[in-house]
């Protein structure tokens, strides 16, 4: 859980930072980008914190292709697996997207 909360949370302060003074087109699709690549490389991470639980797993990258628009379609409306993991990684594109839409609004409201 540490590492979902720890990749989730780099994942949202990227977008954050990237998202200044742009403008709302930009940073839908910075959000969009930052999404795909947290869902196309984070399988990779967790692969390397189990290296460190089980010491009888082989080295290997476990990273495939990047995900198609229908994967992350899938993703986002939690129709592309049923079990936590997807349904988690549905909310965070959703909360990454309402973060991308209400940037400047928190950045004021976070001023006062």
């Amino acid at each position: 859980m540490a590492i979902s909360m720890l990749l989730s949370g780099l994942t949202l302060f990227l977008l954050w930072q990237s998202a200044k003074g742009r403008h709302p087109a930009i940073r839908l699709m910075l959000a969009l980008i930052l999404f795909t690549i947290f869902v196309w490389l984070s399988p990779q991470i967790y692969y390397l914190y189990y290296l460190v639980l089980f010491e009888d797993l082989p080295w290997q990258i476990v990273i495939a292709r990047p995900p198609t628009p229908s994967e992350l379609a899938g993703q986002l409306f939690f129709q592309e697996r049923h079990n936590l993991s997807f349904h988690s990684r549905g909310v965070l594109g959703w909360i990454m997207f309402v973060l991308a839409l209400l940037h400047p609004r928190l950045v004021q409201l976070l001023a006062r």
